[in-house]
């Protein structure tokens, strides 16, 4: 009896220790967060000053660009980019470097976590009031909060007097008119 007695003591013993390393071991597998696309985009204006092959010598550039990032845990596919009154246009396929690994490459409309595509940039002579808009959709259900986007390079400015810009006639304001 008290030889069995011992055995049992050890084998539920053995039986504990081993179903508590197993529970230490082996950590529960976490999945990676859905993609999430996000929109981006600007309206610059830069001063060109001569360049190496002195053509097309000083002048403002205006630089419309706009593109998506994937914000998300997970690829994305079938990602296109639209501007509003303009074309659509599918991420190209290109090679991809995450911020630990090794380069990986991406296929026409494919987004990996973190990566980001310029899909428009124009750049044109001179600097006048321009915008561009659009958005951004793919094949996955995502946020759709951020897949919209508009960006311009015009900027309201201040009036240069107190008056908070309202204008008066010289002639009939002030002690001008009791003349």
């Amino acid at each position: 009896m008290k030889k069995t007695l011992k055995r049992a003591a050890v084998a539920v013993a053995a039986a504990g220790t081993l179903g508590a390393g197993s529970m230490v071991a082996a950590p529960q597998a976490q999945a990676a967060g859905p993609g999430d696309l996000q929109i981006i985009g600007g309206v610059n204006c830069t001063f060109k000053a001569w360049g190496p092959n002195w053509s097309d010598g000083p002048q403002w550039q205006m630089h419309r660009w706009m593109g998506v990032k994937n914000v998300g845990g997970s690829t994305m596919t079938g990602v296109t980019v639209s501007e509003f009154g303009g074309a659509n246009r599918w991420v190209p396929a290109g090679k991809y470097t995450p911020a630990k690994g090794k380069t990986v490459k991406t296929k026409r409309g494919e987004l990996r976590a973190g990566q980001t595509a310029i899909v428009f940039s124009t750049k044109w002579k001179g600097c006048w009031p321009s915008s561009i808009s659009g958005y951004t959709i793919g094949q996955q259900v995502e946020n759709p909060f951020n897949n919209v986007g508009f960006w311009q390079n015009v900027r309201k400015a201040k009036p240069k007097d107190d008056k908070g810009g309202k204008q008066t006639d010289p002639a009939t304001s002030g002690d001008d008119a009791k003349e």
